[in-house]
């Protein structure tokens, strides 16, 4: 009698689990179609994480996403984000890397100081206030944070408000406030979109379990790694089969569904007066990416859109769709903002670290 009600408990709550995932997908398939036919930037993603986010306050719902999910889906926009490299992508990224880098290296610096004058007027440590304020992804300053002893729940809720403010103002200003089309990409795009060979949906799933494989290691893997083994295929010839647009709009609103449910406005609000220290920092990081993005265009004669979404402070992704959206170069943008990522994730750790060993030394002196 025992073991039957508890294998009834447990097929009721799966059932309950079940529903929450249905729900949530459905809550950000609304949001989606409301977001497009208000004909509002990456509606396939800003949607989904809105609705979802807003639904967190109906009575008797939780949101929940179905485990996985989210690694597929970052594999196939990775995928589709190197279907739009060419031969000429990687030989025409090199006039750019070293005005990107540096004026790329200068936003960092400018929020780990700001960062820093934030932890002194606050109650936050400093290894917390400078990895919180690190324009990097969520998930690798997360991991960084973890391996420094910071705050990763702070970490955490500073930087899906630096997500949340890019989502924000970027797409709406690269779709209504540049006025200079990179028309020439069209071309570019429409030329991966005829039918490729079948079989090269194996090298999708390689590419999958090669970046699960090295998840732990290389930051943002599930994206990066296909993006760059596809994209270094592109030259070589080979006929790459193009999955659906239902395939790719499908990932972005699961990615926008999970990115959805991780937003908690509670910790936003438990976090209270530091969130708006942060938040002014996001908001003042993107200005300057934009102000950037003018130098960065005078200097490599890049087209104003392409630059802004390259040195938009945060989300890889969400940068490239908007590109496509925007009649960007989203090969140019996807590899800049990679160039970025792995500056943050690989040199910042280091930097912390002889940050951390210093002031220990410091404070066994006095």
């Amino acid at each position: 009698m025992g073991r039957a009600a508890y294998c009834l408990l447990i097929q009721v709550k799966e059932g309950i689990v079940i529903y929450q995932i249905l729900a949530t997908y459905g809550i950000g398939l609304i949001g989606a179609l409301l977001f497009l036919v208000l004909h509002i930037p990456i509606p396939w993603i800003l949607g989904p994480i809105t609705a979802v986010v807003l639904s967190k306050y109906l009575p008797c719902y939780r949101a929940a996403t179905l485990p996985g999910a989210r690694d597929i889906a970052f594999t196939v926009l990775g995928v589709q984000i190197g279907l739009t490299f060419t031969a000429n992508t990687f030989s025409s990224i090199i006039p750019y890397l070293f005005p990107y880098t540096l004026l790329s290296s200068l936003m960092i610096g400018i929020s780990l100081l700001i960062g820093s004058y934030i932890s002194k007027i606050t109650s936050i440590d400093k290894i917390t206030a400078l990895v919180g304020s690190s324009p990097g992804g969520l998930s690798a300053m997360i991991a960084v944070s973890e391996s420094l002893k910071g705050n990763s729940a702070l970490v955490t809720i500073f930087h899906t408000l630096r997500l949340i403010s890019v989502l924000c103002i970027i797409p709406f200003y690269v779709v209504h406030g540049v006025t200079q089309p990179d028309t020439a990409v069209n071309t570019e795009i429409a030329s991966i979109s005829q039918e490729g060979e079948y079989w090269t949906i194996i090298l999708y799933m390689i590419c999958f379990l090669i970046g699960w494989k090295t998840r732990d290691r290389v930051p943002a893997s599930l994206v990066i790694l296909p993006m760059l083994i596809i994209g270094g295929l592109q030259p070589a010839g080979l006929s790459m089969y193009n999955l659906p647009e239902v395939v790719f709009l499908g990932a972005q609103l699961i990615i926008g569904s999970y990115l959805g449910q991780t937003i908690s406005v509670n910790d936003l609000i438990k976090a209270g007066k530091t969130c708006i220290y942060f938040l002014t920092l996001a908001t003042f990081v993107i200005t300057l990416g934009i102000l950037f993005s003018y130098i960065l265009s005078w200097w490599t004669g890049m087209a104003r859109v392409t630059a802004v979404l390259a040195l938009a402070p945060g989300g890889l992704i969400e940068m490239a769709v908007t590109a496509e959206q925007a009649n960007a170069d989203p090969a140019i943008v996807s590899s800049l903002q990679t160039i970025r990522l792995l500056t943050i994730v690989v040199i910042l750790p280091l930097l912390f670290k002889k940050f951390k060993s210093v002031r220990q030394r410091v404070a066994e002196k006095d």
